[in-house]
């Protein structure tokens, strides 16, 4: 056994979404504890960690099914070990944005392309150019969320993996700062 593999909790209510009202078995880790089991894993991996330890304020033992905590735990790991879609799905807003960008993307450069063949004017090449650059712009949402969430997460699935199905432990504490 290796170093201590533990998140600090303040509520059992921080692992998961707070809007997510379904059985707490069928819940949501927050992406923010899954980031911060992560970083935790990454510092410990090495040494071997064989448990995952919930550090919990005592005054939440009474009301806690530890079964269903473990399971959501494991199936939202699980899920977050495979494609991003599956974990946190694009909302509907989301989607829209993406497709409008795509599209607005499209008309500026067919916008431009016309401009720019119909004149050869220093000026209607500049208001083309600027077409394109909003229409770049209009891509800045979709390609945010590539760089900033699809990659990463792509690259950090394997890690996910190897600590999915350690089993997981509850240390309960007077309180938890």
């Amino acid at each position: 056994m290796g170093q201590d593999f533990s998140i600090r909790l303040r509520s059992l209510d921080e692992l998961f979404w707070p809007y997510d009202a379904r059985a707490v078995a069928d819940r949501q880790l927050n992406a923010d504890v899954r980031w911060a089991m992560l970083d935790e894993w990454d510092r410990v991996r090495a040494t071997g960690p064989d448990v995952l330890t919930l550090v919990v304020p005592e005054s939440e033992r009474a009301g806690t099914d530890e079964h269903a905590v473990v399971t959501a735990i494991r199936r939202s790991l699980r899920e977050a070990s495979g494609p991003l879609r599956r974990i946190d799905p694009l909302t509907r807003q989301e989607k829209i944005a993406f497709w409008l960008g795509i599209f607005f993307w499209f008309l500026s450069i067919f916008l431009a392309t016309a401009i720019d063949q119909a004149s050869t004017d220093v000026l209607a090449s500049t208001v083309s150019q600027g077409i394109v650059l909003v229409g770049w712009v209009a891509l800045w949402p979709p390609a945010s969320r590539v760089l900033t969430e699809v990659l990463p997460h792509y690259f950090n699935r394997r890690r996910i993996a190897q600590f999915a199905e350690l089993p997981v432990r509850f240390q309960w504490v007077g309180a938890v700062a």
